[in-house]
């Protein structure tokens, strides 16, 4: 049985579907590592991803920041117990949380997550077929 890619282009996460199951595969770059990584997905995670472009990026970015640190040494692993935690914060939280999220991702990780949010953001607009 072959995969179905049912969100992602070029070198973003992308989400397939073998079978039922649906995976969220994300390229990690540490230093001249590259590292990949996949997570299983429910289709409400889907949902809210293809849905939400904001939330999508939020979970790109944290993603990244997190599984990055995890491949460092002495550092814990990341689980898919800590990536359904993510999932849940980033793009099942309300609005206030999510913001809240942000800011302490931000802190722990010296890291400006907004600032990298909206890039993706506007990388992705400047990418859509013009409608005219």
């Amino acid at each position: 049985m072959q995969s179905v890619c049912l969100m992602g282009d070029g070198y973003e996460p992308h989400v397939e579907q073998l079978g039922e199951q649906l995976s969220y595969s994300l390229p990690v770059d540490s230093g001249f590592l590259s590292f990949s990584f996949t997570f299983v997905i429910h289709r409400a995670d889907l949902d809210v991803l293809l849905s939400d472009d904001y939330r999508r990026a939020v979970l790109e970015v944290i993603a990244h920041t997190l599984l990055q640190r995890s491949t460092l040494p002495g550092n814990a692993r990341f689980t898919q117990s800590d990536f359904d935690t993510l999932v849940a914060d980033t793009l099942h939280s309300s609005r206030d949380c999510l913001e809240a999220f942000i800011e302490q991702v931000s802190h722990e990780n010296h890291i400006v997550i907004k600032k990298y949010v909206h890039d993706i953001l506007h990388r992705r607009l400047n990418l859509q077929p013009s409608d005219s």
